[in-house]
């Protein structure tokens, strides 16, 4: 789906509407990467762009779709020194939001994935409504430093 072809939906108060959220999920596990195009796909404000199985692809994708927000899982990326910092430089002239969706709770990992540039750092227990919520807010703020900038 394009943006031209994307619904809008109201979340800034009446009478003002914002594109669809263009949504990247990059994670190891088909069966993760499914569940969650399948869960956040099924919101009308949510556009799941791709899905990608690894980081490499996750990259290429990034430069591809420009999404607007990136759901990462930092397990297949472990040998590389700074993948928030990577996947950052790849989205250079289309600033995005990276959450970090995660299955373990790692206060060092997340420490430095805040610090590298992550908006958000969650488990993958997290329940839709919850996620989209983080996901439209991650959206928002990206949108408003990308307005102020």
């Amino acid at each position: 789906m394009t943006i031209a072809q994307s619904e809008t939906w109201d979340n800034t108060g009446p009478g003002k509407t914002m594109k669809q959220i263009k949504l990247l999920i990059v994670d190891e596990h088909l069966a993760v990467r499914q569940a969650l195009a399948g869960r956040l796909g099924s919101y009308s404000q949510i556009n799941v762009v791709a899905t990608a199985a690894n980081f490499t692809e996750g990259l290429e994708l990034v430069e591809r779709y420009q999404p607007d927000v990136i759901l990462l899982e930092l397990t297949g990326a472990r040998d590389r020194i700074n993948p928030v910092g990577e996947m950052d430089t790849a989205m250079s002239g289309h600033p995005a939001g990276i959450i970090i969706l995660t299955a373990y709770a790692d206060d060092a990992e997340r420490e430095a994935a805040l610090e590298a540039g992550a908006r958000r750092f969650l488990l993958k227990q997290i329940d839709s409504a919850r996620l989209l919520k983080e996901i439209e807010s991650v959206a928002s703020e990206v949108a408003a430093s990308g307005a102020s900038a």
